[in-house]
């Protein structure tokens, strides 16, 4: 059998680590992590191996040449512009022939059986078969679920907490078919997990999943590639060492000289030289020239080529790069990682996760808490569960982080920006137009105060993005959207947090440089748009009235909207009229009726997909937590309900025709329009709508999220089916998600009454908190006997 190594990567996530040479040419114990792929294949009596290449090519064909060295024969396959990994392999078709063969990627680190896999593949007679793996921590990954014949059911790609209810993930190793390779174009960007691997699933095609037993880590990070130097070095893969194993668990090129404080497991390279009184190890390696200074302690890290650590120099989950030093007395904590020629200055600290990119200094005696790129600084910025990236003004949150987001998002041409009516907003707002500009985008400022305007410039002036700069107090809050409206989308958001970990700030040359451009668009003009699009369009038999406050951005905007729908409105709730105020950006809508009650955001969600069966739609798109009542609506009606993360992209596509469903001023326009042409109040509208009362818990967990929702899910015989855990019991229905930002699980019953609800809602966060303590405790015995 023949296979393809895929070695084009570029390793962006691994930089500084990997800037200047491909991913696959990264150095693991003392030669190129490829170079074990190579040897992983030769085991196994794979030797005619194609080369994908397409960043810096020549690096890896001067240092592998032929495979002759290595006992294998190598044919290079160049890409000028990148294919896809499914389109890079089509271009190897003309050597690999009409045989079945292996494809595996060149920079992951393994010692899977792959004799096993292939002869799976053989014996299912499958078209392709896919190299799985049990990860415990399966987030950043694309998930495979496989029926008890290996046949491949689902994919998730990417998942949230929520999607996690296997652990099976895809390593990118296959065994293909030429029969799967016809469908993928020639010379066409196709991607495996994206385009051909759905194709053959949605055609029937035998299209199957193994399981490995095993080793298996994508060095998709700096920390990634840490820690699987640190497995390599405890025997949790199997790898050529490269070096004699000495006394004492430690590879060294040469003996041991008595008296040196060496802590095992450790790998030291030729040339490396080590100061008096000083302590290396556990976890240890310092390559080829590599020098440890005098009382010096370097633990649990890495020094590449000529690195060099200074005397009384403190390492602990460090890497220095080539040529990369440390002064006297320098502290660099876990994750900190010098890039080639870098250097730490006498006395200083460099926190957890810092980095210094190449030629870069830290000054002596500095404390520092940020990475130091090409003379700019990075935060640490992620998305939490409604697509929003949040932080603390000038703490994780300042004009370096903006600076940065901006020039990523003029990549991509035109940007909306906005933010709230305050200096800290301001501020932020104009360091991503800055970075907009350098990056050659165009930055189209505007004077919108409120989120939910934000996404509808996107829409009404269709940006790819548009980023609103919300400040509360110290808190920031930074709103994305795509042409659409909607928040970007898991896959888009990945590749953003992605982007801004590397902290560089994208430049353009000075005739490129984008400008800065306001927008004459005015609140009124975005109000008119949001009653022509939400409004009903049918006569009115009387005109609404409505009560609606101006404290806030978001009530401002939601009373705009009204006016240009035609409502009579007042400042403050009276007895006889309704009451409507927005919440969280404009994107939650609650109400008081006639009689002072008050509907709350779930209710109203209901009583909007009422209106849209009624207007003879048929379908409404809603969030995956969304009221199970909207189903009893539709159904009454013969509807249809799609839910986000469980129907894909027919959902989001009808979510972004339904804006009154996830905007406050859009969704009263559609209320108050349906109350002028019905005649109706509100509390006869909401009187309707199925009541389900709901309650709300979260549970803290000690172990993993996703092994606590699989254990749930197998519990219950579900089979997942979108984002979260939603179940049917009797009467009511419980919806269980883990959170994003923290290890707890939310879970939400609801019910006829609030005592079932509140029932519900307590049997599953105490059968959550079991199951929980019970994955606790077998991972301290899984611990406890492992050798």
């Amino acid at each position: 059998m023949k296979a393809v190594i895929m070695a084009g990567g570029e390793g962006t996530r691994l930089r500084p680590l990997s800037l200047g040479s491909p991913k696959p040419m990264t150095p693991l114990l003392g030669r190129p992590v490829m170079e074990h792929i190579i040897n992983l294949l030769k085991n196994h009596k794979i030797t005619d191996i194609c080369v994908t290449l397409c960043y810096k090519p020549q690096a890896v064909m001067d240092y592998f040449g032929g495979g002759e060295q290595l006992g294998v024969r190598l044919t290079y396959f160049v890409e000028d512009e990148p294919l896809g990994t499914a389109g890079s392999v089509k271009n190897c078709m003309s050597h690999l022939g009409r045989e079945d063969f292996l494809v595996i990627s060149g920079d992951c680190v393994c010692d899977l059986d792959l004799s096993q896999l292939v002869q799976f593949h053989r014996e299912r007679k499958a078209q392709a078969t896919l190299g799985l793996y049990r990860h415990p921590n399966p987030l950043e990954y694309g998930l495979v679920l496989t029926g008890g014949d290996g046949q491949v059911e689902r994919f998730v790609e990417k998942p949230g907490w929520g999607q996690v209810f296997t652990d099976q993930i895809n390593t990118g190793i296959y065994v293909l078919s030429p029969a799967a390779m016809d469908r993928v174009p020639k010379d066409t960007v196709w991607d495996f997990g994206k385009d051909l691997f759905p194709a053959l699933l949605r055609e029937g095609a035998p299209l199957c999943g193994l399981p490995l037993e095993g080793y298996w880590c994508d060095m998709g990070d700096c920390k990634a590639y840490l820690d699987c130097v640190c497995d390599a070095l405890s025997g949790k893969v199997k790898l050529d060492m490269g070096l004699p194993k000495r006394e004492g668990g430690v590879w060294s090129a040469r003996p041991l000289p008595k008296g040196l404080n060496l802590v095992p497991p450790c790998w030291i390279g030729e040339g490396v030289s080590l100061g008096e009184g000083c302590l290396v190890g556990p976890h240890t390696v310092l390559d080829r020239g590599a020098r440890v200074g005098g009382r010096a302690m370097v633990q649990r890290s890495i020094l590449l080529e000529d690195a060099s650590a200074g005397s009384r120099t403190t390492l602990y989950g460090a890497i220095l790069c080539k040529n990369a030093s440390t002064q006297k007395g320098a502290v660099l904590n876990e994750g900190a990682v010098l890039g080639e020629n870098a250097l730490a200055e006498e006395g200083c600290t460099l926190l957890e996760r810092v980095k210094l990119w190449p030629g870069q200094t830290a000054p002596a005696a500095c404390r520092l808490a940020r990475s130091i790129t090409s003379g700019s600084q990075k935060g640490v910025l992620r998305f939490g569960d409604s697509g929003t990236i949040r932080g603390i003004l000038g703490e994780d949150m300042g004009p370096e982080a903006l600076l940065t987001l901006g020039s990523i998002l003029g990549a991509e041409g035109q940007v909306g920006l906005g933010c709230s009516p305050t200096p800290g907003a301001g501020m932020l707002a104009r360091a991503a137009a800055v970075g907009v500009a350098a990056a050659g985008g165009e930055a189209l400022t505007h004077s919108l105060a409120s989120p939910v305007q934000g996404a509808g410039l996107a829409v009404f002036q269709q940006l790819p993005v548009s980023l609103f700069v919300e400040e509360s107090g110290n808190t920031v809050y930074l709103h994305l959207f795509d042409r659409n409206g909607l928040p970007l989308g898991r896959t888009r958001e990945r590749k953003l947090e992605h982007a801004l970990l590397q902290g560089e700030v994208r430049r353009t040359r000075g005739d490129k440089v984008g400008r800065l451009r306001q927008l004459e668009y005015s609140q009124e003009q975005w109000a008119k748009g949001v009653a022509e699009l939400a409004g009903l369009r049918r006569p009115a038999l009387r005109r609404a009235v409505a009560a609606v406050g101006e404290s806030t951005p978001e009530d401002r905007a939601l009373r705009a909207a009204l006016a240009a729908l035609g409502c009579r409105l007042e400042r403050e709730w009276r007895p006889g009229i309704p009451a409507f105020h927005a919440q969280r950006g404009g994107f939650s809508l609650t109400a008081q009726d006639e009689q002072g009650a008050m509907v709350d955001p779930g209710q109203l969600l209901t009583l909007l997909a009422l209106i849209e069966m009624e207007n003879g739609s048929g379908k409404v798109a809603v969030p995956a937590a969304a009221s199970a009542a909207i189903e009893l609506v539709a159904a009454g009606y013969g509807g249809t309900v799609l839910r986000l993360d469980r129907d894909g992209d027919q959902a989001r596509e009808l979510y972004a025709a339904q804006p009154w469903l996830r905007q406050a001023p859009a969704a009263a326009v559609r209320i108050c329009a349906r109350m002028a042409i019905s005649g109706q109040k509100l509390e006869t509208l909401v009187s309707k709508t199925p009541r389900f009362s709901s309650w709300r818990r979260e549970v803290p967990l000690s172990s993993d999220r996703g092994r606590v929702m699989q254990a749930l899910a197998r519990e219950q015989s579900r089979k997942p089916s979108g984002e979260g855990l939603r179940m049917r019991t009797g009467s009511g229905w419980v919806y269980l998600t883990p959170i994003a930002r923290r290890s707890a699980l939310r879970i939400t019953a609801e019910g006829p009454d609030l005592e079932l609800a509140a029932e519900l809602c307590d049997f599953y966060a105490d059968r959550a908190a079991e199951l929980d303590r019970a994955i606790s405790e077998q991972c301290v015995q899984d611990e406890d006997t492992q050798p």
